[in-house]
Order: structure tokens, then sequence, then C-alpha cells
């Protein structure tokens, strides 16, 4: 046990070098890989104390644990994006900087977790080295230089030319049309580059009525209609509230605004954009809007059960988005913040089929809008019981906690694993008797990944502390989706 313990100390040494050899390397986002470098350095001091101190590693064996899986996958994440032979990948992925920040984020758990292994004064040094809002400014000046170092090379032409240029001194009329349309093509990939590194998401605000084109409808319930629209040119969703129980809209407003100052906290590609809300007073009753990023698709729910053929390396990328979203969450410096209702109709996808988590934006502000009937809240009760956790079927008084909503993830999880209605044909009462008294687990299918499989068990453990954190959860994914490209896991 011993052995095995400092084996996964020398391990995570071992590959912390190997990430700093890679960085050295590095011919792109150099600003960005040299910053992740230092921070790792910084990391490592307590780890080189463990392994100078062997009686330490005890106590901080999970931490270590988890922090080698986080190591791989950073040396993945630079093996990636290091050299310029990824560009083109970078205008399609648009994740090198979530990816790193996500990274990032993981690399400051591990500092909570190995911070007591430092003397008091330099245990809050090295905690404010990691806090999160300077690593998120340092991240995006960073993104931003590399950026800047990306546009220069592709306004030089230090580019990889089309394989027809290679010939075009046959013909000296084709070689000044190719290189013509080769500089077009470079603006074009420059404004892709631009856009996809640093992805603008606009302020929430309140939106005029005449700045939204109303399109058409796709979906109706009883307090709400979605449509199809515009906004500024860009396709928008725009949910409409029926017969809206608000009136006084300086309460709207004021619920409105603390919110979007809130969730300017929560900014995240796999957390569906707010533009705000929108407030047509020229009918009898005002009538309230709120204005999202259109992902056509639809739910979750609806993509697992009308494609049937999605390949499991979708799935497990569908499932990894899905998890960031829930780390960007739980992990932000408003600690206690959670979901509070994750299913899978809670989680929307693109036409990329990348996930994005909604359904908590402006709650206060949509609570205060929407008039629900009691049939509507019967439904969503029977609904939801499916996702409650064991502890809170037999205890409606249950905390509702991080745990809790781990075991919820799981069952969203579950149902990308198989495609399936979780207990479909349970009756509420067959619910509370076979997961909360039985600790009942529906299986999942035999050709569900051992290490997926085994991630899900997790996740819907009876006991609340054998449940993986968000954090984990991401990790664990991200290290199951790079097995799906062993090419770029090597140098």
């Amino acid at each position: 046990m011993f052995s095995s313990r400092m084996e996964l100390v020398e391990g995570i040494l071992s590959v912390a070098q190997r990430v700093y050899s890679l960085c050295e390397q590095a011919s792109c986002n150099k600003k960005q890989c040299k910053r992740l470098c230092h921070r790792i350095k910084i990391l490592m001091v307590p780890v080189e104390r463990i392994h100078q101190h062997p009686e330490m590693l005890q106590s901080v064996e999970q931490v270590l644990r988890e922090l080698r899986i986080t190591m791989e996958n950073a040396k993945h994440w630079v093996v990636k994006y290091r050299h310029m032979g990824w560009w083109r990948k970078l205008l399609q992925a648009n994740s090198i900087k979530e990816e790193l920040e996500q990274i990032n984020g993981r690399i400051g758990d591990a500092a909570d977790g190995l911070v007591l292994l430092l003397q008091a004064e330099h245990g809050n040094k090295f905690l404010d080295f990691f806090q999160e809002d300077r690593l998120r400014r340092q991240n995006e000046k960073d993104a931003k230089e590399d950026l800047q170092e990306i546009k220069k090379y592709f306004e030089s032409g230090i580019v990889q030319l089309p394989d027809a240029v290679d010939n075009v001194h046959k013909d000296v009329k084709l070689f000044g049309s190719q290189m013509q349309d080769l500089g077009s093509q470079m603006q074009d990939l420059l404004a892709m580059v631009t856009k996809t590194m640093i992805p603008q998401r606009p302020d929430i605000t309140e939106i005029k009525k005449e700045d939204l084109v109303i399109g058409e409808p796709l979906m109706e319930t009883d307090t709400s209609i979605l449509y199809k629209g515009e906004y500024h040119r860009a396709t928008v969703a725009i949910k409409r509230f029926k017969d809206s129980l608000a009136i006084d809209t300086h309460m709207v407003r004021k619920d409105f605004e603390k919110e979007a100052r809130t969730m300017k906290n929560f900014r995240c590609p796999h957390i569906l954009c707010m533009y705000g809300i929108c407030i047509d007073m020229e009918g009898v009753r005002p009538v309230f809007s709120i204005v999202m990023e259109y992902c056509e698709k639809g739910t979750l729910r609806s993509v697992l059960e009308k494609e049937a053929e999605l390949p499991w390396d979708t799935r497990k990328r569908m499932a990894l988005d899905a998890a960031r979203a829930l780390y960007r969450l739980h992990q932000t410096e408003v600690k206690s913040f959670v979901h509070g209702s994750i299913n899978s109709t809670k989680f929307l996808v693109d036409g990329r089929y990348c996930v994005k988590l909604a359904g908590f934006e402006l709650s206060k502000t949509e609570s205060s809008l929407k008039r629900e009937t009691p049939e509507s809240r019967s439904q969503k009760a029977a609904n939801s019981l499916v996702y409650h956790s064991p502890q809170r079927l037999s205890d409606i008084h249950f905390k509702y906690d991080k745990a809790s909503e781990i075991y919820s993830f799981g069952i969203v999880l579950w149902e990308i694993a198989t495609r399936e209605t979780p207990l479909k044909g349970f009756t509420p009462e067959m619910i509370l008797e076979k997961v909360g008294s039985e600790k009942y687990q529906e299986p999942l299918p035999s050709d569900c990944p051992s290490d997926l499989q085994e991630l899900i068990d997790s996740c819907r453990a009876y006991d609340p502390t054998q449940r993986p954190s968000a954090g984990v959860i991401v990790d664990t994914l991200a290290s199951i989706v790079n097995q799906m490209y062993p090419e770029e896991t090597t140098s």
C-alpha cells in the first residue's frame, strides 16, 4: 500500500516534468502554456514536500488521486494546442480557453486540498495565488495575447498553403488568382479565430421590443410560448409568458437586475447564454419575454429520444459538456450554489451537439412572471421524483446540496448511456419504495464503456459521501474523451 502511494506521488511529479518540457517546446498558445507551467510548478511545492515526508501522504491520498487525472488532462491540453497544426481544429472546437480554465480550476481545487501541508504564512500566500478571480483575469489576458500572436502569423502569411498552390508556378495567371483566394481565406480564418478563441457573451440587459423579431413558435406550455426569433440579426429563442402573474414592472425589473449581476459569475460555453428580458407595455397588461440563446436540437431528452444512432463518441462528449456546466456552477465563488432541478430537459443541444445547461437563469424573475396551474405543479413533482436522491425520497426535509445534485446528474448520465427514460412505468409509490428503501439502481447497457459505467454508478451511489464532486466528474470524463484520440496524447 505504501509503495503504491509513493508511486502515485512520483507519477504526479513525472507528469509535471513532462508538462514543463512540452510547454517549453510550444510554438502556439505560448502565453497560456507558460502560465499553466508556472501554476503547476507552484502546486508541486506541497507535492515535493510529500515526496520528502511520506508520512504526510495518507491524509491527502484522495486529493492526489484526483490531481493525477488533472495532470494527465493538462498534459493532453498542452500536446493538443501547443503547435500551429491545431489551428484548423481550433476553428471547429471552440474549446481551447474553456478547457484550460477548467484544468486551472481543478488545479485550484487541488491547492485547497494540499494547503494544510504548508506553514500558515506560506499556506495563505499559496491559496492567494490560486484565487479564482485572479486566475480568470490572468486567463483572459493570456488568451488575448496568444490570439494576437496567431493574428500575426495569419497576417504575415505563415500558414500551410492549400495543396492547389503547390504547382502554381506552372501558370502565373492561376497563381495570381489562387493567391487572391488564399488572401480572402486567411481573412475569413482570422475572423473565425477571433470569434472562436474569445467568445463574446453580451451583458444581460432589458431589451427593447423593436430590437426583436418574433418568428415561428417552437413549443407551447400552460404558461408560455417559445418562439424562434432574431435579436440584432442573431438567432435567439424568445420565451413569452401567457397571462403573466406580474403587474408591477418595477419589481420585475428589480429581480431581473439582481439576477443579471449574479449570473455574470456563471458564464461558460456550456451554460445557456441569456440576453435579457423584454417588457412590452403597449397592451392593456404588460407582456413579458425572456430572450436566450437558440439551441436548434432542443432538449437533451428529445435528442436522446429522436436520434437512435448516437455513437458513443458523441455521447461521451455530450456528457463532458454537461459536466462542465455543472462544475462551473459548483466551483464558482458562490460556493453554495446549486442548480436545484437537474434533469435531462434542463440541458439543451445545439446543431453541433454541444450541450448547454439551462433552466436556472433568471429563475426568480421567471417565477414572478409565471402563473402555474395545480395540474402543472403536480406533473412537475411526479416527473422530478426520478432525479431525487434516496435521502430526499426518504425525507422531504433532507437538505438539497451538491451531493444531491450529483445524484440527479448521475441519472442524466444514465440517460445519455441508455437513451431510455429513467424508471419508466414506475409510479411515485414504486419510486419511493425501490430507490428510497431498497437502494435500487437501473442497470446500464452491456456495451457501455467500463470507465463510464463506473463513473455513472459512483454518481448514483446511495451514500452521499461516496459520490464524486463535479470537478472529479469533469476530470474523469475529459480523460475518457481524451482516450478517443490516442494520437493526440503522445508527443
